[in-house]
């Protein structure tokens, strides 16, 4: 029996879980974490979204990723939301991590949407909080900051909530087109 879409989550900090929730909710897809799915069971679906965070330019969930979809990309429709703080109109920061974690071949069959999180420094497990300090060093060193920087410095020990229900819109819209 195929089942038509499958929301695949990993999340360390509740944003990408979040934003599972909100795209499963509005497409009436089933949603599963990650790490809790088998090969079998996604073998049932017509289409894949992966949804995972960025952390330093990698995505938290890469290899289940990729050994997906190695499995499922010749008869799936395959989708990866990444989330991150960064302005997701910012490509160059989002080329670049694309490259940094997929193959050229893996790049060119998953259709990639980008979507901002949040950050609550208070609840940053310790190495997560010494990247983030080594960010802050790194960016308070440079002397011209983009806009991105400026409000990490302004707001860094807070929480940065993007958290934005109709940032799903436009994946929504074009998973339907699809159909």
């Amino acid at each position: 029996m195929s089942k038509d879409i499958a929301v695949l989550y990993k999340s360390k900090y509740g944003s990408s879980k979040t934003y599972s929730k909100w795209i499963s909710d509005k497409l009436h897809a089933d949603i599963f974490e990650i790490g809790h799915v088998s090969l079998n069971t996604l073998n049932d679906y017509n289409k894949i979204i992966f949804v995972s965070a960025l952390y330093a330019g990698k995505l938290s969930a890469i290899k289940t990723i990729r050994k997906l979809y190695n499995s499922l990309h010749n008869n799936k429709k395959i989708y990866c939301v990444v989330i991150g703080i960064g302005d997701p109109n910012d490509k160059d920061i989002y080329n670049a991590s694309l490259d940094k974690n997929f193959k050229p071949n893996e790049k060119e069959n998953i259709k990639f949407y980008f979507l901002r999180g949040c950050i609550d420094f208070d609840k940053l497990k310790i190495h997560h909080a010494l990247m983030m300090h080594m960010l802050k060093t790194i960016i308070s060193s440079k002397a011209v900051k983009t806009e991105d920087e400026e409000m990490l410095l302004k707001n860094y020990g807070k929480k940065i909530d993007f958290l934005n229900k109709n940032s799903v819109d436009n994946i929504i819209s074009d998973i339907k087109k699809e159909e």
